[in-house]
């Protein structure tokens, strides 16, 4: 009686310690889960604070008659990331800080209207001598912006620098340089808008994937390995750059973890510009409506960004421009 008891007493056992490490399998998945979720917020708020600081620089040389087209910083869009993934992180932005994070970032990228900037580690400090002829010793390393790359296109003996407005390209042709209306030609005629924007983000994705196996090859002396996510060959067809954009990969993190979470983000923002609203007054009352509606005969008051601001400064809804 008292040996069967014994063997009840064992299997009990069994099962109690199989339900806590089920259990406890369980609450480290859960765990891992909710800090991706968390990597992942984190990097969509920081990519939109930098996207929106590049837009209030205090001049951004726009070309009004090329909705696309004004000045970006890039350092700026990539410095504010930094800052504002790691307040997402209860840490203040020190060097130190600033500097934690940027080990996390294999290549970063600004995708403006006419080209783009990809930020990847560089050695910026090195106390061993020559390198990479002598090993290096008590390194520093950066997240450095290269120089602007432009979105190249090379048909018949012919190199096109395309832009995100699609309306035009830049032709080489020789010593031959021209400004020439429409997208250029492909083997199956004109290339049209969406072969174009394929084109732009396989140069960007592609340039950003070589970015990461070039700082895996060339740089032993640092101390991350990043990988290329399948993601990274996809994401154009899911959230593709139509307008300049700030890009960031994260891998790694183990800011809030014990071992690095295993996710992976791109993070993009797209910046547009908006549809301006007319403030004007017709009979006595003050209406509004999209600037581009409003007849040219009529005198405008002020323009706003939105229809809540014009509606805010005391105009009403114009229902018969508005139409």
């Amino acid at each position: 009686m008292s040996r069967n008891f014994g063997v009840v007493n064992i299997v009990a056992v069994l099962f109690i310690a199989a339900l806590l490490l089920g259990y406890m399998n369980y609450v480290n998945k859960e765990n891992n889960e909710i800090e991706r979720l968390k990597l992942s917020y984190a990097i969509d708020y920081a990519s939109d604070a930098g996207a929106m600081a590049m837009l209030k620089t205090s001049n951004l040389d726009m070309d009004y008659s090329e909705g696309m087209s004004f000045t970006m910083d890039p350092q700026l869009a990539l410095d504010t990331f930094i800052d504002v993934f790691c307040f997402n992180y209860d840490l203040q932005p020190t060097a130190e800080n600033r500097a934690l994070v940027k080990d996390y970032i294999p290549v970063a990228a600004v995708a403006t209207n006419d080209g783009y900037y990809l930020a990847s580690p560089r050695l910026v400090r090195n106390g061993g001598g020559n390198y990479p002829e002598n090993s290096a010793n008590d390194v520093d390393w950066d997240l450095v912006f290269g120089m602007k790359t432009p979105y190249s296109y090379t048909y018949g003996g012919t190199s096109y620098a395309l832009n995100m407005g699609l309306e035009d390209t830049i032709a080489l042709t020789g010593s031959s340089l021209t400004k020439e209306a429409g997208l250029p030609p492909t083997a199956t005629g004109p290339m049209s808008r969406e072969d174009a924007h394929a084109y732009i983000n396989n140069l960007i994705s592609t340039d950003m994937a070589n970015s990461i196996n070039d700082t895996n090859k060339d740089n032993p002396n640092w101390k991350n390995a990043f990988y290329i996510p399948s993601q990274l060959t996809t994401f154009s067809g899911v959230n593709s750059i139509e307008g300049p954009s700030f890009l960031a990969l994260v891998q790694g993190v183990t800011l809030s973890t014990a071992r690095p979470i295993d996710g992976f983000s791109i993070a993009g923002t797209k910046i547009a510009t908006a549809r301006m609203v007319a403030g004007y007054t017709r009979g006595d009352i003050q209406y509004y409506a999209y600037a581009d509606k409003v007849p040219s005969s009529i005198e405008i008051d002020d323009l706003f960004t939105s229809i809540k601001e014009a509606a805010l400064n005391g105009y009403f809804f114009d229902a018969l421009y508005m139409r």
